[in-house]
């Protein structure tokens, strides 16, 4: 056997077995986490209300266990599963009497939830990741708070649904030149 084919097979083993360890790399090749609907189990059935009540109740048993331990992260993992969960559901009101889009609201949910986790996952846990949790947990309430509140009902209508009517006043207008004629 040639020197140079036995030096071409093992410099890459070698390599490969002596390179350092990628945290990120090996967090990022994990298996993936099941399903949303398997993680976090909830009825179908159960109006937003009564969700968003559950997402705050995992998130306090969250933060109760301590975003740092294995059970603070498996909570974490609930509820950013349920966050998921939540999108499914239809609002009673797509416009809060806040004047807010209700979907735009539990999208917000579920990106600081994202967020949440994403950030326990590369291991940051001092400060920023408690205050995000916090953050999402004062979120909920509002949201619930905001519910409840009369007021709310169909979204207005569409900002190119208004101009439409009036594009063509506009354009008559344009066409008659500054004298008006």
């Amino acid at each position: 056997m040639r020197p140079e084919w036995i030096l071409g097979v093992l410099a890459p083993l070698v390599w490969a077995a002596c390179r350092p360890t990628n945290l990120e790399e090996q967090a990022v090749s994990e298996p993936a986490p099941p399903p949303a609907a398997a993680f976090a189990p909830v009825p179908e059935h159960l109006p937003l209300e009564a969700k968003l009540e559950v997402l705050e109740m995992r998130l306090e048993a969250a933060l109760a266990a301590g975003l740092d331990e294995d059970a603070g992260m498996m909570r974490m993992l609930e509820v950013e599963a349920l966050t998921d969960r939540i999108m499914e559901t239809p609002p009673p009101v797509e416009w809060l009497a806040q004047a807010y889009d209700t979907e735009a609201k539990l999208r917000q949910l579920q990106a600081l939830a994202d967020r949440v986790v994403a950030q326990m996952r590369r291991g940051i846990v001092e400060g920023g990741v408690d205050a995000d949790a916090r953050e999402l947990q004062r979120r909920t309430r509002e949201l619930r708070t905001a519910l409840a509140m009369p007021g709310g009902g169909p979204a207005p209508p569409p900002l190119d649904r208004l101009l439409a009517g009036t594009l063509d006043d506009t354009v008559a207008f344009m066409g008659e030149g500054a004298s008006g004629e």
